[in-house]
């Protein structure tokens, strides 16, 4: 199995991704364009070659989380993500859990962390990006397991499992 994250997964992505959350200014179509330059390097040098010797993948954000965060979250067109996966040949996944938590309740749990240029946006933002999570999850039932993500860690690792085991 590989265990991975976006933006980043490769050296590359890493520091693509310190550039992405530090740097305050940035436009939004900017924010995707380096997102996707992460995504292309992590794809063809990590998470392609696995699955090509038939190993799990698995991969902490992907492509739902742009359609949700640049998507809905910074307004962009989804048309133009939709035409950058095409031009790139970006796979979906075969599964995508998605812990579906309240703004608020995302927000009080990070109270007292320095925030990231993203985490610190507002309510409003986080409220369009869960929205944008949902609206994938809704298109594709088939391939999202939603996981309610109001309770403990306990309680969601416990969603995961009776999620993941009615499904196979």
């Amino acid at each position: 199995m590989v265990v991975t994250r976006e933006p980043g997964g490769t050296d590359v992505g890493e520091r693509i991704r310190d550039l992405l959350l530090a740097h305050a200014s940035l436009h939004a179509q900017t924010e995707l364009l380096l997102i996707f330059a992460a995504r292309i390097q992590h794809v063809r040098t990590v998470i392609a070659p696995a699955l090509a010797l038939g190993k799990t993948v698995v991969c902490d954000r992907y492509l739902d989380a742009t359609y949700a965060y640049q998507g809905y979250g910074r307004r962009l067109e989804t048309s133009l993500i939709d035409a950058l996966t095409r031009l790139l040949d970006i796979p979906l996944p075969d599964l995508t859990l998605l812990f579906d938590v309240p703004a608020a309740v995302a927000m009080k749990r990070r109270a007292g962390r320095t925030a990231d240029r993203i985490e610190a946006e507002d309510e409003t933002f986080f409220d369009r990006v869960r929205e944008g999570y949902r609206q994938r999850a809704q298109g594709d039932p088939e391939r999202f397991l939603v996981i309610p993500a109001s309770g403990s860690v306990a309680d969601v690792g416990q969603a995961v499992d009776a999620a993941l085991a009615a499904r196979w």
